[in-house]
């Protein structure tokens, strides 16, 4: 027992020592605002996992837009990768210009070259307003908006990504078929 405490005691003091934030933890949205069902998940730009299952998940939504409403949040786990705060930000300045699912959709594609400079590469490529883009990236406009993310997840008990959760409840995701058909028995 004393020796998961002391496991926690990071986790636990990053939770309620972690900066405070004055941003709403708002989402980045898909599908029908007023669906029955709310799919909600944590995430990481450069989590292998998440690159598997965030495109899965998007495209059970994109096919089903009446189902259920998708609402993604950043989860970076900077510990381990050390781009991913960066890459939740540059996500949310793609945001500004309407191509937050292209930019994030990319950079699941092109992780192993996961950059600060590769950032950039993909907002040229996705044909964003550089400028924007760059002065969005050099305020870190986003940041706080990131870290109200995590401080929410935190609070849900994320402590892993991807995180999936239907309707609130934490679930396991098997692969885009089953979890369509998950879903469709909910409604």
């Amino acid at each position: 027992m004393k020796k998961i405490s002391l496991l926690l005691l990071p986790l636990m003091a990053l939770t309620a020592c972690g900066p405070s934030v004055d941003v709403e933890p708002t989402p980045q949205s898909m599908g029908n605002m007023d669906a029955p069902i709310l799919v909600e998940e944590f995430s990481d730009l450069q989590c292998p996992g998440c690159a598997n299952v965030s495109p899965q998940v998007e495209e059970v939504i994109r096919n089903n837009p009446d189902l259920a409403r998708f609402d993604y949040y950043h989860f970076p786990l900077t510990s381990i990768h050390p781009f991913a705060f960066s890459a939740s930000e540059a996500s949310e300045c793609a945001a500004d210009q309407d191509k937050f699912w292209e930019y994030i959709n990319m950079i699941f594609k092109t992780q192993s070259s996961l950059s600060n400079d590769h950032l950039s590469v993909v907002a040229e490529e996705l044909e964003l307003d550089m400028n924007a883009f760059e002065t969005c990236m050099e305020d870190r406009k986003y940041k706080d908006m990131v870290q109200a993310h995590m401080n929410l997840g935190f609070q849900r008990g994320v402590n892993s990504t991807p995180s999936i959760y239907v309707n609130g409840e934490k679930v396991d995701f098997m692969n885009a078929e089953t979890f369509e058909a998950y879903l469709k028995n909910l409604k």
